[in-house]
Order: C-alpha cells, then structure tokens, then sequence
C-alpha cells in the first residue's frame, strides 16, 4: 500500500490553500456514453470546480505526474534517478513570476485555477478515504499518493508544457557550432554559404498558410548582414558537446533534449542518422462558404503532440457562467485549444516563430557569477531549490539569471554563460486565459481579441456559423536590431538588445482568404516572415502542406466527407516522393526501357506515393515504399557527407522515415537535409541562393544515378530481384506511456499500438456549421479515462477509441442541452460549500 495522507491532513492541506466562498454552489456533471464530462453550473468557479473533480475522476495519475515533470518534482516520488531531471526544469522557469501573474488576475479569472483545483482536490479526499477501491494502482504501484492541488499547480501544467514547450524550442548554440565547423573546414566564404543554404534566412518560394497577397502586412524585411561571428571553432567536438549542455548539466530545451537522446537511441541501435523523431507538430483544414459544400464552414484539426497512454488530450463540455461549448484539450487544461461553441469554431497548431533569443554572456574573470553589460559587471540573480528525494537526503541546486533570463549552460573556463530570453516571458498566465475565454467569443472579432493577447507561436484558426474563416499567427515577436542574426547566440554586453515587441496588427492573419480555404501543416504563415532559429526545422519549397493543398486545389467544393477523406489521405501520403521522382524521371529518360534503373523509376511513376497495408499481412503493399525509402538517404548521402564535417552531417542524413524498431513519436515531416536537397538540385532556380554547390561540380544526373544504384543494390540484398517482394515490415503506431518529458505517466504494461502508423493527429476533431446547427466529430485515443482500479480493473473508457482511430473514424459529441441529455450514461451532482 502506499504511503498514506490522512484525510484530516489533505483537507488541512486544501482548506489552507484555497480561498473560502461564502456560497455553496450546486455543480451537475453528465457523462456521455464515452465518458465525457459535460459540466453545468452558474459560477466560474463552480464551473471549473466541476472540470476538475471530473479531470482527477478520469486521469489523476497523469495529472500528478504532469504535475510534478513540469516543476521538476518527480524525484521526491519516484527516486534518486529523477534528481538531474529535476534540476533541468527547475533552470527552466521562474516561479516566483508565474505566481506573481496568478496573483495580478481578475476575481473571475483567478477563479477559473482556484475552482479547477478545489474541484481536484474535492475528488482526492475522497480517493484517500477509500485508497482500496479509487486510489489508481499506478499510485500503488509507485508507492505514493496524491497531493493537494493549488492555482499554482494548475497553470503550471500548461506552462510547463505549452510554453516550456512549443514556446521555446531553440539550437542558436548548435547553429553557431555547425556555423564554426563549416568555417574550419571551408572557410569564410564557403562556410557561410554552406550555412545559409542549409538554414536560410527566407525562403520566398516556401508555400504560405495565408494566401500570396492576401496580407498587406509586413513582418519583418530585414537582410541580416552576414559579418564574422565569435568563433568555437577551435573547440574539440567534446567540448562543444559540453558547451551546448552545460558543464552544470543544464539544457537549452528540455523537449529538444528528451528528442537529441531519441536520435542517439536511433544512431546506436538502428543505423538511424538526422533528426528524424523531432517533434513535427499540428495540422489543419479550414473551409469557408465559398469552398464549402452542405455547409457554411467546415474546420478539421489535427494537433501532433506525440501518441501516449492516458491520451494527450482530454474532452470536455462547459455550460454555465458564460460558457457552453465542447471540445478537447492538452493535460486537460482550463482552455479548450480545439472546440466549439454554438457560433464559432476554434483550433490551433505550432507555429514556428522565433521568440526566444540566447544571449552570449561574458563572465567576469575575478567573479564568475558576474557578467559585463553596458560597461560595467553586475551580478547575477540567484535563487536556491531544495529538490526532495524518496529515500534520500534532500539536494540543493542554485538557479542563475541575467537581464536576459536564465542561465542556460555556462563554461567558466572561457568566461562564458548563455542565458535564454523569452518574448512572452511574463504573459504565460495572460496567455492561458486567452486561451480559456476564446471560448466565450461569438464572432471573428471578439475571437481575434484573444488571439492578440496570446504570447506563444501558436497559429490560431477560425470559422463560424455564417461561413466566415480566419487565421492568426499569434505570438509576442522582438523586434531586433540591424544585423542581429537570429539563428546565433546573440552579444550580452548590450549591443545587441531588443527594440520592443512588435505590434499584433503586423502578425500574418487574414480573414475569409481568397482561396476559400486555410491549410497548415506548421509551415510559413506568410511572406516577409523570417524563418525560425533551429537547424532541425526550415520554412522551404518543399512543405508536407503541399499533400493537402493539392487535393484542396483539384475541385471547387468540398463536404464534410471530402474533408474527413483528405485528411485520411494524407495520413497515409510520403511527403518527400513528389518532388523527387520528376528528376529520377528526368536523370533515367535517355536509359534502355529494360535497364533496371529505368525499371524502377517507372515504379516510381506508377506510385500514388501513399503506403498502406490494405491485406493487414504486416508489409507495405506498395513496392515502391521500399525503394524510396532506400533511395533517399543514399542521395542525401552523396550530396551533402563531402560537405558537412563530422557528426553535423547527422543532422542533415535522415530522410525522417520511422522503423517498426523506431517507431513514429510524432509526425513525419520533410527533413532539414531533404529540403536543402531539392534547392540543390533547383540551382539557379531555387528560391534560396545556391552559391555554394553541393554537387561539388558533378552533374545532378550524375548523383541520382548513383544514389539510384547504390538503392538498387540494398533494396535487392534485403528483400531479393523481384519487385514484387519489395516490400517494407508496417510501422504501428505506439502509445507510449511516458508523457512529453519522458516522464512515466502509466504504467510499462499499458503501452498501446495500432497496426500501421498514420501521419495525423494526436486528436482529431471536426466541426461543420450549417448556419443554424453544429455538428461536431471528434476521436481522442486510446480513451476518456486513464483509471486503472487498484485490482487492475480499467475504465470501460480506458482505451474504446482506439478501433475508432485505427479505423480513422469518429465519435459524435454533443453541445446542446437535449443532445446532451439524450446521450447521458451517468449524472453526479456537487455541492460546492465548505
């Protein structure tokens, strides 16, 4: 049994925790025959009293441990093992800050986190009162018990992995690395324009979520002038390695980190080279009254966090207190990231904008807890963390920070620390209440005020019952000076300081495009919009959005059904072979029909560039799947090993394709290496300048017909001559029971798969209006609930999405009262008074 909080102490716990209501409030929560929660009551706080009691009824296993990864707190329940973890995301975030923005919220928002925790802990006292029967056994298992729950605890969990995620991917130390070995090997002029090509600046020719001359708008025209940087370049790789972690063992990104050791998992294990296994995020469909057909407007998301066991999402239905819409969300936050509500429709996916910047700090020599800015060395803010470990002493850790922010790794042999700034540093809470009120808008303009407050890269969508559409990429941008290049750590000495933050109005949006429809699949939101910081991610002319935008340009309408059928296809759709097989066409054309090179590019030609398993015999039906997949990395091989030194060259070999051994964890999208591939073959007629040839002089047939033997050759040696035993082992799709961080959030035995993996969503839900009614689909695997009784008796809603997602099917859900009613399995009716 586990370790034991009596009831007398959690309620102590609660009660000094939470502020006292005079009035008692009676909350109705209706469960539909999936086990959604539909909440009722009259007051804020009621309401999401009601949200959370259902959220610990459903997941207060993942909830805790959610809980504790984003405040790096999981040592003092699960070990010694969990102290360095700890320490990351304790460098991470500021504490004090967060408090601060809970504690300067309106009466009715602060009542959004105090209600929402009221209503966990409402659920906890009752679990540790009855531990033998409600108390979750991965809570025995793990020999401890949940703890009270606080507005604190609640934003945390969106913070910790909203905006310490999505928010703050960024390789500028990495970029600057692979920037100074190119110098080293190439030279100024060469190594600079190496870097360019492989991580540009712009690319005009990259496709644009908002329509080519749609937006008036301009983001940013800046043309950083390429001068000399500091250089590491006379670092050894080790000392690199160390420098980009810390000698102290801090991160730059605790989410780019958990994927850095994937990858090396696929270097060891699997032969596996590149960043394949980056998180690759969201997509999303967006029809209007002009493309629309039996409907105003159609809205179909699919947000790509990953796939996990209990689900990344979680359903909801609020009614009350000015809210009534359904939807679902990420760890069950207090906004709905994708839902509905009677008159508009909202979702999201990742947008790439660049709003963290990493400041090069010049240390001190005499103090190195000092650093040189404007003149003169000042010192560090400190603040000292006690982490507490189960079963051992407690452990110390000191958190530094600068004008800039955290300090992300330092090497005191050099004088040198990196600190991380954040643009929305400051409006996390702000933006977690955007979020939540978006619900609450009835129309584009009261949606797009929220939006406005929002300070992540997150791209907004919109549609309405009237057939109206919108996008906005939200964020909060700096403004940078002349010749900061935001792909490198910046100057700390003053020199290179932020302007400001640039207005809302000079985001990308639109509203109503010209195409009659908006697609996103994370790639550039519009022209004139600087590419983002990382070496693993680039806006480019070749962009997975192209599968969709394809069948969204072939006819003039599309139903529901269309919709649903396209996003169906290009789950199953290659995103690189498109661009490719026309110059494997082209470089094999003069060949003898019978040469075996001409043979398998016609295999090629007679592709769909799709791989299903339509017999469920566990392969591939399509040969062609094989020989791509072989193809690609020999050619990604011949072109750029000659040019990038050392193991930089990984970052740039994988085609990005998953195994059965190393399976999909997030989406499958075009790698760093395979867009720069298709500028070289472009030439003169790609949309980023190749002064540098990759080529190195040989023709581009040359290559495609040697990658092409070189494929011919792996591809007969691993399945034999005939074509028609070419076939590649399915990929399933896994749900891992670790959370975004790595954490374990169930438990080693609850790891659950589908047959074939599919490049989708984590979730996905559909809304179509009809100018009177909504109709809404959603499917949310493996399932509502992720209980698992102390006998090992699962929810009977544990994982009954999982047929309907492998099945690409959905479950109906429901907004208005009578449909509710109509669909309820079970009514709980609480009473809020203490």
């Amino acid at each position: 049994m586990p370790n034991k909080m009596t009831r007398t102490a959690l309620s102590t716990a609660i009660l000094a925790a939470l502020p006292l209501f005079a009035d008692a409030g009676e909350i109705t929560i209706k469960r539909d025959t999936w086990g959604v929660p539909h909440v009722y009551a009259e007051t804020t706080h009621d309401l999401f009293y009601g949200y959370g009691y259902a959220v610990a009824q459903d997941r207060l296993y993942q909830m805790e441990i959610a809980k504790r990864s984003t405040q790096g707190r999981m040592a003092e329940v699960l070990g010694t093992d969990y102290v360095e973890y700890d320490k990351k995301i304790r460098r991470n975030y500021d504490p004090t800050s967060i408090q601060r923005q809970i504690d300067a919220l309106s009466t009715d928002d602060r009542a959004i986190l105090d209600g929402y925790a009221a209503g966990m802990n409402a659920w906890i006292e009752q679990v540790l009162s009855k531990q033998d029967s409600l108390l979750a056994k991965q809570f025995h298992d793990n020999d401890f018990v949940p703890e009270a729950w606080t507005a604190f605890d609640v934003a945390m969990i969106f913070v910790g992995s909203m905006g310490n995620r999505f928010g703050d991917y960024n390789t500028e130390i990495e970029n600057q690395q692979l920037l100074d070995a190119l110098i080293k090997e190439h030279g100024e002029t060469d190594g600079w324009a190496i870097f360019n090509q492989l991580n540009p600046l712009n690319d005009p020719s990259a496709p644009t979520t908002v329509p080519k001359g749609d937006w008036s708008g301009t983001f940013d025209k800046r043309h950083v002038e390429l001068a000399q940087r500091p250089s590491i370049s006379d670092k050894t790789e080790a000392d690199i390695a160390r420098l980009a972690i810390g000698q102290d063992g801090g991160v730059l990104n605790l989410a780019l980190a958990e994927a850095q050791h994937y990858n090396a998992q696929q270097f060891r294990d699997f032969g596996l080279t590149g960043v394949a296994g980056y998180p690759q995020t969201s997509n999303m469909i967006v029809v209007g009254k002009d493309k629309a057909k039996g409907a105003n407007s159609i809205l179909l998301n699919g947000p790509q966090f990953g796939w996990y066991n209990p689900a990344y999402t979680y359903s909801i239905g609020l009614h009350g207190a000015g809210f009534d819409l359904v939807g679902n969300t990420p760890f069950a936050y207090p906004g709905i990231l994708f839902g509905n509500n009677a008159d508009i429709a909202w979702g999201s996916t990742w947008g790439a904008g660049d709003v963290v910047d990493i400041y090069r700090e010049t240390l001190n020599p005499e103090n190195p807890n000092e650093y040189l800015f404007e003149g003169r060395y000042r010192p560090m803010e400190v603040r000292t963390e006690t982490i507490q470990v189960k079963g051992a002493d407690p452990v110390e850790l000191k958190v530094y920070k600068t004008v800039h922010g955290l300090l992300i790794s330092r090497d005191d042999a050099q004088n040198l620390a990196y600190a991380k700034k954040r643009a929305w540093q400051g409006r996390e809470i702000e933006t977690l209440m955007a979020w939540t009120r978006q619900g609450q808008a009835s129309n584009h303009a009261d949606w797009l005020k929220q939006a406005a407050r929002s300070a992540f890269n997150i791209n907004f969508y919109y549609a309405d019952q009237q057939g109206n559409i919108g996008y906005a990429f939200t964020g909060k941008y700096p403004e940078r000076k002349p010749g900061h290049d935001n792909r490198l750590p910046a100057s700390g000495e003053g020199d290179q300081e932020w302007l400001g933050i640039k207005p809302f109005e000079r985001n990308p949006q639109v509203y109503n495009p010209s195409s009659g429809y908006i697609a996103n699949w994370n790639n550039k939101p519009a022209d004139d919009f600087i590419a983002p910081d990382m070496f693993w991610y680039s806006w480019s002319e070749a962009d997975r959005v192209d599968t969709m935008r394809a069948i969204m340009d072939s006819k003039d309408r599309f139903t529901a059904e269309d919709v649903k059928q396209m996003m169906e296809d290009v789950s199953y759709a290659d995103v690189n072979a498109g661009y490719f097989i026309p110059y494997l066409d082209q470089a094999t054309r003069g060949l003898n029909t019978e040469d075996e090179r001409r043979k398998a590019v016609q295999l090629l030609l007679d592709w769909a560039m799709t791989s299903h398993d339509k017999d469920r015999d566990g392969f591939y039906d399509e040969a062609a799947t094989a020989l791509f997949q072989a193809w690609l990395p020999e050619m990604l091989a011949l072109t750029f090993k000659d040019d990038i030194p050392g193991n930089f060259f990984n970052w740039y070999a994988s085609a990005g394709y998953p195994s059965p051994e190393s399976p999909l964890r997030s989406s499958v999208n075009i790698q760093p290496g395979t867009k720069a591939l298709l500028q070289a073959l472009r030439g003169k007629d790609a949309g980023v300048e190749q002064s540098y040839d990759f080529l190195n002089g040989r023709s581009a047939n040359e290559l495609l017909l040697s990658s092409l033997d070189n494929a011919l050759k792996k591809v007969k040696q691993k399945h034999g001559d005939d074509p028609a035993n070419w076939k590649l082992p399915v990929v399933p799709m896994r749900f891992f029971t670790n959370n975004f961080l790595g954490m374990p959030q169930a438990g080693k035995d609850e790891e659950k798969q589908t047959h074939i993996a599919m490049n989708r969503g984590t979730e996905n839900n559909l809304v179509v209006f009809n100018g009177q009614q909504v109709q809404t689909h959603e499917v949310v695997a493996p399932g509502q609930s992720g209980f698992i009784a102390p006998d090992g008796t699962p929810s009977p809603h544990y994982d009954d999405q999982l047929k309907l997602y492998e099945d690409f099917d959905y479950k109906q859900t429901w907004l208005a009262p009578e449909q509710v009613d109509a669909n309820t399995q079970s009514v709980t009716r609480l009473n809020t008074g203490h």
